[in-house]
């Protein structure tokens, strides 16, 4: 591929700041608030909100980490241009987003159900797989017409969305009775672990808006922002609400098996007019959700095609919205296809877990890796926060690494056939790149979805005019694919 073919399946930075941020918080508030917040109390009880509170510093470490490199390289699919190009080789890369490729398709069909179940409560005889499946098609179609379509939809989200939930936690922090906290810690220290995985995919979204780095205007400001911002924004949510719905429901295990625990919550204290602005922000969410990991899993495939490891079709955008509809159309046929699946919501969360680790994890090795040994992406970096930032990196790395150990039952079966066949692709592309002679080192100075005229590798980041100032540094690494 050429310099001018990538030029022309670039992509627009058409998202404000706003977007970026409602990508974050109205993304994942759907994984959060309304499907799983409830259900992680299954094995520990009300102390779930302490495991709120100790996964959100861990999703804050994570943040920060996709944060600082995202002003290095602020292009789609974030997490792979981070690996690839601070190492200097496309295959770590294609190995951590192709797993994660499959924990966004997988996370679309869980968010999708759950649209379904809280659709439920307007129309109890509605099946939620046959609504979820109606949810994705309507959001490829808004997703078919480019970013900003997807854009001013999210942002309208958003809003209603803060309402729905205020109507429930505002009230609902006055009707706490504290002895429903008690017995605090239900299942042990192992309960308490094992409600730490299904909780942690209350932040599944945090770094959703790095995989549309190339999209995002001014990315070296409005990226950290909506990232590590809109995870404070999270963690404030999260601990607010869990402590307003554990706190007026008397027995937790009403929440624990509810499919929509806000709305369980509502009924204990609320009249039936709130029950459905609590309802309809579940619908919100959920769909926010899906529309949102729509939007950032189009980018792995994407990019895979730009760096020439996946067919070129997958980099090719409509002539008419700029939108990669090859990358789009897939997502959306296995998606939906997941929704119908028999194995249910629990074995694709576990998946969709599994595989996001699996990136944070690598992407917090990758920092760690760029401060030690490559000084010219730190002199790049947008922000610095001294010795903070080595410190976020350990707690991202340990922390992943820690609920890898208990995100990988159930989730191997599917995990290693699936990173079976991505090396198969791979390997197949790579020796037909060698055949015809393919210079990787003048790919890897390129950033996925971002023209030409736009990235100096020489300096890094993007032009002054969409980004602002960076600091002059060589980008070193030789490739090693």
């Amino acid at each position: 591929m050429t310099s001018q073919s990538r030029d022309d399946r670039s992509l627009s930075r058409d998202m404000g700041p706003l977007g970026a941020m409602s990508t974050v918080v109205a993304g994942t508030l759907g994984a959060g608030l309304f499907v799983t917040l409830g259900t992680a109390s299954a094995t520990t009880g009300p102390s779930v909100i302490l495991v709120v509170i100790l996964s959100g510093l861990l999703a804050m470490s994570i943040a920060i980490n996709y944060s600082w490199m995202a002003t290095i390289f602020p292009a789609a699919a974030g997490s792979y241009a981070y690996v690839s190009r601070t190492f200097g080789s496309r295959l770590p890369g294609f190995v951590v987003t192709w797993s994660k490729w499959l924990g966004y398709m997988a996370a679309d069909a869980v968010l999708a159900i759950g649209f379904g179940s809280y659709l439920q409560v307007f129309y109890p005889s509605v099946d939620p797989k046959l609504a979820g499946f109606a949810l994705l098609t309507v959001l490829f179609l808004v997703n078919l017409v480019g970013t900003k379509g997807y854009s001013l939809s999210q942002n309208a989200i958003f809003g209603v969305l803060m309402a729905s939930i205020l109507v429930l936690v505002i009230p609902g922090s006055f009707n706490i009775d504290p002895a429903n906290y008690q017995p605090f810690f239900t299942g042990g220290l192992d309960g308490f672990v094992g409600a730490a995985v299904p909780l942690f995919y209350a932040y599944i979204g945090i770094a959703v808006a790095g995989q549309m780095g190339a999209e995002v205007k001014n990315p070296e400001r409005n990226l950290p922002l909506a990232m590590a911002g809109g995870t404070l924004v999270l963690v404030i949510l999260y601990v607010w609400t869990s402590a307003v719905i554990y706190g007026v429901v008397a027995d937790y295990t009403v929440l624990a098996d509810s499919a929509r625990p806000l709305a369980t919550a509502a009924e204990a204290f609320l009249g039936d007019s709130a029950i459905a602005v609590v309802s309809f922000g579940g619908l919100l969410a959920t769909a926010s959700s899906v529309h949102a990991v729509m939007a950032a899993g189009i980018k792995m495939p994407y990019s895979w095609s730009w760096d020439e490891v996946f067919p070129e079709q997958f980099s090719a955008v409509s002539d008419r919205f700029g939108t990669p509809h090859w990358s789009l159309a897939t997502l959306y046929v296995i998606a939906a296809g997941l929704t119908f699946w028999s194995a249910g919501l629990n074995q694709a969360l576990a998946i969709a877990t599994f595989s996001y680790l699996i990136a944070y994890a690598s992407v917090s090795i990758t920092l760690l890796y760029a401060r030690a040994k490559r000084p010219d992406l730190v002199k790049r970096a947008g922000f610095d926060f001294g010795w903070l930032t080595p410190i976020t990196g350990v707690v991202a790395t340990v922390g992943s690494v820690g609920l890898l150990t208990k995100a990988y039952q159930g989730s191997l079966s599917i995990y290693l056939p699936w990173l079976a066949v991505g090396l198969v692709v791979f390997a197949v592309y790579w020796y037909r790149g060698e055949q015809k002679g393919t210079d990787v080192e003048a790919i890897l100075d390129t950033l996925p979805g971002v023209a030409s005229d736009e990235y100096d590798p020489k300096v890094g980041g993007v032009s002054d005019e969409t980004v602002g100032g960076v600091d002059d540094g060589n980008v070193g690494g030789a490739s090693d694919d």
